[in-house]
């Protein structure tokens, strides 16, 4: 059974390859308790998730909070069922949901128009920072209920919620959808030459071995992706993927390196090439701790690791990248909260300012494999092992 983070799968009968598209957002399923009558006709009931890190910038400094909320979609939802998921988006498994799926899914109502108003519990007014949203995930959920002698019963816990609605709560009344006619299976061959496409089973790029290139699903197609990688000296380096982005920031002189410099306070000594060398933002298109993740934004981006042509991956371990560049744009203003000096006289400059992406390329930089970390021996950067591997959980 596919699970909620799955994207490449392989069939374990004929070993065909296939990607999964989700149009707009993923939308996924509770499975019903075992003890249920498989005849017993359920009833699925939406429920909008948002999951993400959210930053906080102010003149103090930049703190994060995971944030993992969800609310009813429904207009007119029973009485007695939850508003909100709770804990069960994050201690029960999710699936995808299949034309093979049995039962009723009720069409939820507008994502702006319910988990947006939750959201504000969560973002008070703050007139002296910003907030953003760095790898946020919004899907839709649906959870399962039957009747039983005019009861309506979760069929998670297999217990009564309540008794049965009338009118326009009626769940058995209620405008009905397919969700998954939104879910497509695309073939995991590349358009360009038609080999294996190979990647991990959560990564959003998949890499074709054959003629040397990327893609990603994009609605009911393949697209391919721009990318770059640094040759290692190592055959044991690993290679981790890095989304570098050149921007036009509005309100802010950020063009060359030594703006830059004056921005950050950097202390560093004036250079020639200071002027000629304009300024590259780069996240890590991997997840990774909160900290981590702010750490090596900050860390690349007053490096500014040096541009390749390069386009030989070869044979080196490719860590995932699950991390859309979309979210590695908008960690650029999170990345100048943190480096920013004097805080209170550039973030009313940052707040207003509009970061417009003019070129985005993913870099794959070669780390030496220790012992308990990963090592980048000229940038001196390096990443904990376990960190990369609990990322799994973000």
């Amino acid at each position: 059974m596919l699970e909620e983070e799955t994207r490449l799968f392989v069939c374990e009968f004929c070993r065909v390859r296939s990607c999964i598209s989700h149009s707009r957002f993923p939308r996924y399923m509770f499975s019903p308790s075992p003890e249920i009558d498989p005849d017993t006709p359920l009833y699925y009931l939406p429920y909008w998730r948002f999951k993400g890190v959210r930053y906080t910038c102010s003149p103090t400094g930049v703190t994060h909070q995971f944030i993992d909320i969800s609310r009813m979609a429904m207009t007119h939802p029973p009485n007695r069922t939850a508003i909100s998921l709770g804990l069960r988006s994050q201690s029960l498994a999710l699936r995808l949901i299949s034309s093979e799926t049995a039962g009723t899914f009720l069409t939820p109502r507008d994502y702006s128009q319910t988990l947006a108003a939750m959201d504000n519990r969560f973002r008070p007014g703050n007139k002296t920072g910003f907030q953003e949203d760095i790898g946020e995930t919004t899907s839709l959920i649906y959870a399962p209920f039957y009747i039983r002698d005019d009861l309506m019963v979760d069929g998670i816990l297999n217990k009564p919620v309540g008794p049965v609605e009338t009118g326009e709560s009626d769940i058995r009344t209620q405008q009905r959808c397919r969700p998954e006619k939104e879910i497509h299976f695309l073939p995991g061959l590349c358009p360009s030459c038609g080999w294996d496409l190979t990647g991990h089973s959560d990564s959003l790029v998949l890499v074709c071995k054959n003629c040397n290139t990327l893609w990603r699903s994009r609605g009911k197609k393949l697209a391919r992706i721009r990318f770059a990688c640094n040759r290692p000296k190592n055959e044991t380096d690993v290679l981790l993927p890095f989304w570098q982005i050149h921007a036009d920031i509005s309100g802010l002189d950020l063009e060359r390196y030594s703006d830059l410099i004056r921005f950050a306070n950097l202390p560093q000594l004036p250079a020639p090439d200071n002027d000629k060398q304009t300024v590259s933002f780069w996240a890590p298109a991997f997840k990774i701790r909160p900290d981590i993740f702010l750490r090596l934004t900050t860390q690349l981006a007053v490096l500014q690791p040096g541009d390749t042509a390069n386009r030989q991956l070869g044979d080196h371990p490719l860590a995932p990248a699950n991390l859309p560049s979309v979210e590695a744009v908008e960690s650029i203003r999170v990345t100048l909260g943190a480096l920013m000096k004097p805080a209170r006289r550039y973030l009313p400059q940052l707040i207003a300012s509009t970061i417009t992406p003019t070129a985005i390329k993913l870099v794959y930089l070669p780390f030496e494999s220790k012992s308990h970390e990963l090592f980048h021996p000229e940038l001196r950067v390096s990443i904990n092992k376990n960190s990369l591997k609990l990322s799994g959980n973000l």
